[in-house]
């Protein structure tokens, strides 16, 4: 008896675990392909090079697809794993607007033989991958063609909140909601949509992301050190709870040639953000770091940060303790 055919699949790792663009990245690639069996990964940056060298094909066939949207690697044997799968017979495509993937194109962990690949700052992942797929509509089925094309209006609202252009005054509503359910059931929910109304789930979300939002920002402000440097600059650093985009934001209001470095206790990861009139590139810095982003925005994650606040806090007991009776 011969065994039974394994249908198609087409596999999706997109920047998360709870950022907008990833999110909305990796929804522009299912609705392309609803009805089909479409599996979705989140990841975060520094997960990225595990997570794709341990990708396998799911059906063996010629016909499997493996999206990566929003999100790029650093380790040649990742490329060497995509390069293997594209010669199984697997279609790979790269799609990402991350100054640090753009700047190193041509560097050799990228040398795989995509199916299809785009690296453009000019629009956020999830902007750059509707409009790729946007070429093909042609060839679905006039309903899911009409309704690929509906999904246009969530590809703006990634894009406008991602960078930073806040024109549609819901964007920020939207990152906010997506961050406090999680990007995984925040996926879910986008792709239940047909128009840019949130379900109770997303607004339910948003309302408590608002509070967990000013929680993170008091800390941010209670912890907050700022350092003048030689050449003008100045350094505010803090830590915050989640929310760093959004907190980032509140620090710098007012600041001029200020860098803003925020310690994240829920994500241990460090986040970058600059004052309109500083021109830093802070993808290059987090570059420096094993990081990346873009010149306006970035991060990075270093074990160094995680063990400070302990050593401080046995530094000042120890001083007590020392003197103790």
């Amino acid at each position: 008896m011969s065994k039974p055919s394994v249908r198609r699949a087409v596999q999706v790792i997109s920047h998360g675990p709870s950022c907008l663009d990833g999110v909305v990245a990796a929804a522009v690639v299912a609705r392309f392909y609803e009805g089909q069996r479409v599996i979705t990964r989140l990841v975060a940056n520094n997960d990225s090079d595990r997570v794709l060298q341990e990708l396998e094909l799911r059906s063996g066939g010629q016909d499997d697809e493996i999206w990566v949207t929003d999100l790029s690697w650093n380790s040649t044997a990742t490329g060497e794993h995509l390069t293997e799968l594209a010669q199984k017979g697997a279609r790979i495509y790269w799609i990402d607007h991350h100054r640090t993937a753009v700047g190193r194109a041509g560097a050799p962990e990228f040398k795989v033989p995509f199916a299809g690949r785009v690296l453009s700052e000019q629009y956020s992942a999830a902007r750059l991958t509707f409009n790729y797929l946007r070429r093909r509509a042609a060839t679905l089925p006039a309903a899911r063609a009409r309704a690929f094309e509906e999904f246009s209006v969530f590809a703006a609202i990634a894009d406008d909140n991602d960078r930073w252009i806040h024109r549609i005054r819901e964007s920020k509503d939207w990152a906010l909601a997506v961050q406090t359910l999680g990007g995984v059931e925040s996926y879910r929910e986008i792709l239940r949509l047909r128009e840019p109304k949130m379900t109770r789930r997303l607004r339910a979300a948003l309302e408590t992301g608002r509070e967990a939002m000013a929680k993170s920002l008091e800390l941010a402000r209670s912890s907050m050190v700022d350092r003048m440097l030689d050449n003008g600059l100045k350094v505010r650093s803090a830590c915050c709870f989640g929310y760093s985009s959004e907190v980032a934001a509140a620090l710098y209001e007012g600041q001029t040639r200020t860098v803003i470095a925020l310690f994240d206790l829920r994500s241990q990861g460090v986040s970058l953000r600059r004052s309109a009139d500083c021109e830093v590139d802070l993808s290059a810095l987090a570059r420096l770091f094993g990081g990346g982003g873009h010149a306006a925005a970035a991060g990075f994650a270093t074990s160094d940060l995680k063990r400070a606040p302990a050593e401080r806090l046995a530094e000042l007991l120890g001083d007590r303790l020392a003197t103790a009776g």
